[in-house]
């Protein structure tokens, strides 16, 4: 199954208890138990589902024999024998039947927690993830989310890089969580962006995103703006965006980066969030001009030469992953 189709944690342990309940009522066929094996190597997750399952439907009275166990007496019932034992053994019986409800308790809370399903991409990957409720994410290069459902409800966690949100509003309200601030949004397309060293952004393209701010309780955002959320101060500042603005916001959708104004050193740290090879600007006054189009994302040496006919430059490609420029 792709990534994009995975499971989630919740499905996955149910499917696991139902396998574990059709093993107790009888022996499987041999093309049911086709079907289980080619489950269980379906997901990584599968087979720990399993064997948690297991531990649960074959000892579900641990916890009961160690909570509610009267005073040992003697008694012919197989778990009262060790009333006729030493109590140093029967010590020892006590202590190993407790440390094993203790982990099954541990296996029960584990199995019943909600685990989250992480999604990343690589540098220069782009992935299309849907969610259960018909939203779907999209992750630029080099990004990471991690999906939680909570009491039937989607929670997204941006941990880093640049996520665009497609929200249906079925269902309520998606909730994505940035740097421990929640947004909410019904029907709405709106990017999450959380860069090395720059103040976490949200850019809103359609519908309105609530978001938390300081002296305010909550701020909503509304198409054709970007908020940047100060972390310090827990504030947010607002800017209007035009839609030759929002076109370039949204520019790395189509694979391409889109810039007006930026300096060539800028640029070139840009270029880097999506390749291995590195741009280097090697006089000080090119890395200080202004550079204005839209460029490949993929291919740096591409935009090298472009810079360098542009400023009357020279471009070397010393190695595969190093491109020079200079006068």
């Amino acid at each position: 199954m792709s990534e994009e189709g995975r499971e989630s944690s919740r499905a996955i342990e149910a499917t696991a208890a139902q396998w574990v309940a059709r093993l107790d009522r009888a022996p499987l066929t041999p093309a049911e138990d086709r079907e289980l094996q080619d489950w269980l190597r379906g997901d990584p997750r599968s087979r720990g589902a399993f064997m948690r399952a297991r531990a649960l439907w074959s000892r579900p009275e641990a916890i009961l024999v160690v909570a509610d166990a009267p005073a040992a007496e003697p008694t012919s019932s197989p778990l009262h024998q060790d009333a006729a034992l030493p109590r140093d053994r029967r010590r020892v019986r006590h202590w190993l039947a407790a440390l094993a409800a203790s982990l099954l308790l541990s296996v029960f809370i584990f199995v019943t927690i909600p685990v989250p399903t992480a999604y990343a991409t690589a540098k220069g990957e782009m992935r299309r993830i849907p969610l259960t409720d018909g939203s779907t994410l999209t992750l630029n290069t080099d990004s990471r989310v991690d999906l939680y459902e909570d009491n039937h409800r989607l929670l997204v966690k941006v941990r880093r890089g640049e996520v665009l949100v497609e929200a249906t509003g079925d269902g309520g309200s998606l909730r994505v969580e940035v740097d421990g601030r929640y947004l909410d949004a019904g029907a709405a397309v709106f990017v999450v962006r959380k860069l090395p060293g720059k103040p976490t952004q949200v850019v809103v393209q359609n519908g309105e995103v609530a978001v938390p701010a300081s002296g305010k309780g909550r701020e909503l955002l509304a198409a054709n703006t970007r908020a940047s959320l100060i972390a310090a101060s827990m504030d947010v500042q607002v800017s209007s965006l035009s839609a030759d603005q929002m076109q370039r916001e949204l520019a790395w959708r189509e694979g391409k980066l889109a810039f007006r104004g930026e300096t060539l050193a800028e640029a070139a740290a840009e270029f880097a969030r999506y390749n291995d090879a590195s741009i280097e600007i090697a006089d000080a006054r090119l890395a200080a001009l202004p550079i204005t189009g839209y460029f490949a994302a993929n291919n740096p040496a591409g935009f090298s030469r472009a810079v360098a006919g542009v400023f009357g430059a020279k471009m070397r490609q010393e190695t595969k992953n190093r491109i020079v420029i200079e006068d």
